[in-house]
């Protein structure tokens, strides 16, 4: 059971989205290295470096606003299953072409995503 990468969360409106990927980019000197779209909940996502930039509306950012980080994953079950021992409440895994994932509330009231990406 390891984490892989630690990750900031950071939301932006729509239109802020690509002057924070340069900013991000230049900061890291480094290239954004994965954009998503997520049409259905109206966000899209970028990567770069050690951040993740979720950029949508206020209603569309309100559902997942208050999650603070993500953490990618060697084994989501045995972290899941380790932090439910720990106090925290863990979602249900949703899983998506690029991996499986849960929110986590931990017991101090700390949110996290957990990542494992998919096999390649």
């Amino acid at each position: 059971m390891q984490i892989l990468k630690s990750m900031f969360r950071h939301y932006v409106a729509p239109e802020q989205l690509q002057a924070a990927v340069a900013f991000y980019e230049e900061l890291q000197q480094l290239k954004c290295e994965r954009r998503l779209s997520f049409p259905e909940a109206s966000i899209d996502v970028a990567v770069v470096g050690s951040f993740i930039l979720v950029a949508g509306d206020d209603s569309a950012l309100a559902p997942v606003r208050h999650i603070q980080a993500a953490f990618v994953v060697d084994s989501l079950d045995a972290f899941s299953a380790w932090l439910r021992t720990q106090g925290a409440d863990v979602s249900a895994a949703h899983e998506s072409h690029v991996g499986r994932n849960v929110m986590v509330r931990h017991q101090d009231g700390f949110c996290a995503e957990y990542f494992q990406p998919a096999a390649a």
